[in-house]
């Protein structure tokens, strides 16, 4: 199974380095694939697309079990959709990782329908969210999800907002990349 985990990774923090720990002890003979979004995703406050891959590579460049992928960057993002597919041309049995916050805007997403009808889902309980309500409006696409149990309070926004006082939410080789790059107002 190759399970894809896209997101900004804005920083990379221990609450999504603990995920992938998860999915691979979950999902044992299993591969993540790391794939954060391009420059072009509109978010705010997002730093260039080489340093969140320097962080990602630094913590898990060890792991084979983890692929880092640079798809977003090298090509226009068209939806999680057409990430999903184009992956699919290289690895088997791809699954979509997604936060359920996540899952309560799916029908905002780009050809949301396609994707929840032909990827597997796991969904990484956060905030309490009904995850089992919220897909309910979706039984009409016969979705399979499996349900991850993980809870955090690490929080991107607020290690961008002040870097040394959430660095214990941080790998120490991501806050010494973080400083010596001076990313996120660091110095």
């Amino acid at each position: 199974m190759h399970i894809v985990y896209g997101g900004a990774f804005n920083p990379l923090t221990k609450a999504h380095i603990d995920i992938v720990n998860l999915i691979l002890k979950t999902y044992k003979n299993s591969k993540v694939i790391i794939v954060p979004v391009g420059n072009d995703y509109n978010k705010s406050e997002l730093i260039d697309f080489h340093d969140r891959y320097n962080m990602i590579n630094l913590v898990f460049k060890n792991n084979k079990n983890v692929i880092v992928s640079k798809i977003e960057h090298e090509n226009v993002f068209q939806g999680t959709i057409e990430t999903l597919n184009k992956l699919s041309e290289t690895y088997s049995n791809i699954h979509l990782l997604v936060g359920s916050d996540n899952i309560l805007y799916f029908d905002k997403w780009i050809k949301y329908e396609k994707l929840l009808s032909t990827y597997p889902l796991l969904i990484v309980n956060r905030d309490n969210v009904l995850i089992n309500n919220v897909m309910s409006k979706y039984n009409y696409l016969n979705v399979k999800f499996n349900i991850i149990k993980y809870n955090s309070e690490i929080n991107s926004s607020l290690i961008r907002k002040d870097i040394n006082k959430y660095k214990e939410w941080l790998n120490i080789d991501v806050f010494n990349y973080i400083k010596e790059n001076k990313l996120y107002g660091a110095d």
